[in-house]
């Protein structure tokens, strides 16, 4: 029995010195004194920008894009575990809190911000260094402008309207350093000639998802946006032929110079004049007749063979028509009465010719 409690008592011991060793170990790591490097992600948020005022804030582009900050602290083992793990591998500079919440250009002192910082405010922890030690901020407010869109078209395409788009208004929001940068006042979509082709003349049709340009906003200017940044255009191109509707065209009769004098011929009265003639040609060309730059003509023109059968209607030719055009309408035949002039008259003419 008294050999147990010996066994007992040793372990006991051993348990005891093995616990005290231990806490003793503990205890002299959390307060050794090390430094470390680590490293931050530097990130720059924002907040709701006071008196309703909304600003954008951005490093300075001048001075180099610092992602990545580097920082050396000094204290003990369990303090500098503590302080990473407050970090989270990211230092925020937050507007309004460690950048000012107003208009300008500042320089933020990183080592000096991160001592201040409540969250890495630990007993026994130092941060000795930082690099960079400073970065330097842009603070601009921002500013919203609509402007009208213009739509530009290849050269030479002609259309029946002025295109538009839908909607007809961009929103732009920028800084107020951008928005001086802007020198037009009206922003633009551009259609190219692939998508021309793809249109019908003379039907309104709709080339969607323009994209929108405003001269001295580049993609991806800081805290812009353009809004909608795609639109619809809605276009209606000149035809490349069109059709007009003369007005009534007196009849004309033709004859062959041998023949004239020696026939009389007498139109209908309901076929004096052509209606309805429809002509189809060129936007050019047409826009001659619609000025009535150019004057058609309505003939019919009787062989000799015609005026002996005594026939009595004919298709109306229509002449004089500009280059490319053609008559589209249903072709009329003109009414009218052939007969032969006497042969007394024709000698009376004759001698009264010849009289001095």
């Amino acid at each position: 029995m008294g050999e147990q409690r010996s066994v007992f008592a040793k372990i006991r011991t051993v348990i005891v010195v093995t616990l005290i060793s231990m806490m003793l170990w503990l205890l002299a790591e959390s307060r050794m004194v090390r430094s470390q490097t680590v490293e931050a992600q530097l990130a720059i948020t924002m907040v709701e920008s006071p008196g309703g005022i909304e600003l954008a804030v951005r490093q300075e582009p001048g001075q180099g894009l610092v992602r990545v900050v580097e920082i050396e602290i000094e204290g003990s083992t369990s303090g500098i575990d503590e302080l990473v793990r407050q970090l989270q591998n990211r230092v925020e500079l937050r507007l309004g809190r460690e950048i000012p919440a107003r208009p300008g250009v500042f320089e933020i002192d990183l080592r000096a911000e991160l001592r201040k910082s409540p969250d890495l405010d630990m007993h026994g922890v130092t941060i000795t260094a930082v690099n960079p030690e400073r970065v330097t901020v842009e603070v601009d407010e921002i500013e919203t402008r609509e402007y009208r869109i213009g739509v530009g078209l290849p050269e030479g395409v002609q259309t029946d309207s002025v295109p538009f788009t839908e909607p007809a208004l961009v929103t732009l929001r920028a800084p107020s350093s951008v928005m001086q940068q802007v020198a037009s006042e009206q922003a633009k979509v551009v259609v190219t000639d692939d998508q021309v082709e793809k249109l019908t003349p003379g039907r309104l049709e709709t080339v969607p998802g323009m994209v929108v340009e405003l001269d001295g906003v580049r993609s991806g200017t800081w805290a812009t946006t353009l809004e909608p940044a795609q639109v619809d255009v809605l276009v209606t191109l000149r035809s490349v032929t069109q059709r007009l509707t003369l007005d009534p065209l007196p009849v004309q009769v033709l004859l062959a110079p041998g023949e004239i004098g020696r026939w009389r011929v007498d139109l209908d009265d309901t076929d004096r004049d052509l209606l309805g003639v429809e002509i189809e040609g060129p936007v050019d060309a047409i826009e001659l007749l619609r000025s009535k730059s150019v004057r058609p003509r309505a003939l019919i023109a009787l062989s000799f063979e015609d005026l002996g059968q005594g026939i009595n209607e004919k298709p109306a030719q229509i002449v004089n028509l500009p280059p490319g055009c053609r008559v589209v309408s249903q072709e009329q035949d003109v009414g009218f009465r052939i007969s032969r002039v006497a042969e007394s008259s024709l000698e009376q003419d004759d001698a009264g010719s010849d009289q001095p």
